[in-house]
């Protein structure tokens, strides 16, 4: 993007206000330990509003037309070549999500369209078309959207020039907090960054309309204009904390996020007449290891400025936006070899394969200890009717688990954490029920040469007796794996 390919007139270039800005001649101290200027999401409370330029006052701005930079018709090649220009592009996509959920909660239990389908289909997107000459160590897509518009939890739209997610690490990780009262998703992701594979990050924005917009019938109403960040200098930015509470966060926390000054010289995008079969992508942080983040006002500018703003040419009565956004976390690595091969996208969870649906026959057989236990007697061991129920409902469940995120294959572990998170969990219940199950089988195994009413039926005692052994088996071998692995250790 040369100053005369800049200067060149295009039929969609407009003029339009963009509030949210603050005044040009404003004092904005940016170091990590200067207090924020607070605000709240509509701009009506904010610690300096007589800087602040709004509806009334805010200035008129040239939105050149972004499309203009990329191939007609869009090609995934011209889309990830303005990406790594600008940090921002227009990329072809037709996305086969159904449903877009909101819900952070549902979808981290039960799963959703969203880390089902649209989260490979953004990995396959990042690996093999914007970061392709990166090493990617990891890719973490929410398992739910931020939806805008009619019938989503967010009827209003983000009009106020922001970034979302300030400078340095620690304001990211400040940001993570205001949302998270348990502190660990921060952690996460410090642990990740600390990594010695990871030599930096990013959160990159998919933005898209979903309200069955065509070519025919594209969107007009409040686009989403995004600024250069080759021509935003950290001076021109304001450090400004977002009260979280406003947007579901937690009370009394602000976020770390940044507002801009107002500059003649600042570039800004748009990209009109969007369809449901294209996504605005753009960086909204980025940080690396050597950046010198113990001084923020040094930070170089990565991540795009941007605010949804009216469109002067929106036509009469246009119908109000609908769209989506998914914000995705990208810890990335060292750079490729040129051999290095493309990233084959994981499997989807369905159809199953055969194996899988063997470990399911085998973890599903913990129902036969039920049938084995139900309807005999075993007066000498009152507790085994619980035992056996619990042990095999735990050992069930967990296994269902296991099958529905394909937990078996490689790299779903870490694709699927929750879910990965609730059978490991329900594997330990399973081992403390087998202890259990040892403590009240094992000092009365001698039933099992002469079972009777009166003592206990051959029943009951194989259907604690054999996950009993099972789980001493497994014992054995953890306490067995324990001991080689500390030993090889201490020869280190």
């Amino acid at each position: 993007m040369t100053d005369e390919e800049n200067s060149s007139p295009s039929p969609l270039d407009l003029e339009a206000s963009l509030p949210g800005l603050f005044r040009p001649q404003f004092s904005a101290d940016n170091q990590q330990e200067a207090e924020k200027v607070a605000f709240a999401s509509d701009f009506s409370l904010v610690s300096h509003p007589e800087e602040v330029l709004y509806a009334d006052d805010a200035p008129i701005v040239k939105i050149r037309d972004a499309r203009t930079y990329q191939d007609s018709p869009l090609t995934e090649d011209s889309a990830a070549s303005l990406f790594h220009k600008k940090g921002f592009c227009l990329f072809p996509h037709e996305t086969k999500v159904k449903g877009w959920n909101e819900n952070y909660i549902k979808g981290m239990i039960f799963g959703s369209d969203i880390s089902k389908v649209y989260a490979p289909e953004l990995e396959n997107i990042i690996r093999n078309y914007l970061l392709p000459e990166y090493h990617v160590i990891a890719v973490d897509c929410p398992p739910a959207v931020l939806r805008r518009g009619p019938k989503s939890k967010n009827e209003f739209y983000g009009t106020g020039v922001h970034q979302d997610y300030g400078l340095t690490l620690e304001d990211y990780k400040n940001t993570l907090a205001a949302y998270d009262a348990s502190g660990q998703t921060a952690k996460q992701v410090q642990k990740k960054f600390d990594t010695d594979e990871v030599h930096g990050m990013m959160v990159i924005n998919f933005w898209r309309p979903i309200g069955g917009y065509t070519k025919a019938n594209p969107l007009r109403s409040k686009p989403l204009a995004v600024c250069d960040p080759d021509f935003v200098n950290t001076d021109d930015t304001v450090h400004t904390g977002l009260d979280a509470a406003v947007v579901g966060g937690i009370k009394g926390k602000q976020t770390d996020q940044m507002a801009l000054k107002y500059n003649s010289q600042h570039q800004w995008y748009y990209y009109p007449n969007m369809t449901d079969d294209e996504v605005l992508v753009f960086k909204q942080f980025e940080v690396w290891k050597d950046d010198p983040m113990s001084k923020r006002e040094k930070m170089p500018v990565r991540g795009a400025f941007h605010t949804a703003f009216d469109d002067p040419n929106t036509p009469e009565g246009c119908p109000p936006r609908m769209s989506t956004e998914c914000r995705v976390q990208v810890f990335v690595g060292k750079r490729k070899d040129e051999d290095s091969s493309k990233w084959t996208p994981p499997a989807p969870l369905w159809p199953k394969s055969g194996s899988e649906w063997g470990w399911l026959a085998c973890d599903m057989g913990s129902i036969g200890m039920i049938f084995a236990a139900v309807g005999s007697e075993c007066p000498a061991i009152p507790e085994f009717l619980n035992f056996v129920f619990s042990f095999a409902i735990v050992g069930m469940l967990a296994g269902l688990i296991k099958f529905v995120y394909s937990l078996r294959r490689e790299g779903n572990e870490t694709r699927h954490p929750c879910a990965h998170y609730f059978s490991s969990s329900l594997g330990l219940t399973q081992l403390a029920l087998g202890i259990w199950g040892m403590a009240l089988v094992f000092p009365n195994v001698a039933y099992l040469a002469d079972p009777s009413p009166e003592t206990c039926e051959i029943g009951p005692m194989i259907a604690m007796i054999i996950p009993a052994i099972i789980m001493a088996i497994v014992l054995v071998g953890l306490v067995g794996y324990g001991i080689i692995n500390g030993n090889s250790s201490c020869v280190l």
